[in-house]
């Protein structure tokens, strides 16, 4: 493990959590289901680190303080394969992770659309339907639909 940067990492709270939510719905993509806790707590364990439920929610949820463990940011961007800049400082979403992402969207933005249409059979008009499906494209351009 490298030395802890004096620093801690870059980014603040929030968009740390926003990063780190991207990665874990690129990787439930790949896997057809959530990523346990299990999971990156072992790995983070394996490679001689330590992450609690309690530190992995608070990561998570973005409130409070920006995170100083760069040790630990290391060993997630490993466990997510990415370059550990991402998690580190003000960088672009790799590439491969974020056409998926944009994929999940679409596919989720389809099923309430879908599910919206089922609901209420015969009670939506084409243009109302049309008028749901655009505000779901517009909030998952912004990031608001994951």
């Amino acid at each position: 493990m490298t030395t802890a940067d004096p620093r801690g990492g870059a980014l603040d709270a929030a968009e740390l959590a926003r990063r780190l939510n991207l990665l874990l719905d690129f990787e439930e993509s790949q896997r057809g289901a959530p990523v346990p806790f299990a999971a990156i707590e072992e790995y983070v364990a394996a490679q001689g680190g330590s992450l609690s439920r309690a530190k992995w929610t608070y990561m998570l949820s973005g409130d409070g303080r920006r995170n100083r463990d760069t040790d630990l940011l290391r060993l997630l961007a490993g466990f997510f394969e990415v370059d550990e800049r991402f998690l580190l400082e003000d960088s672009a979403v790799p590439e491969r992770i974020g056409a998926q992402i944009e994929l999940v969207r679409a596919l989720r933005s389809a099923r309430v659309s879908g599910f919206a249409a089922r609901t209420f059979p015969g009670e939506l008009s084409p243009e109302a339907l049309r008028r749901i499906a655009r505000v779901l494209e517009e909030e998952s351009a912004r990031g608001g639909v994951a």
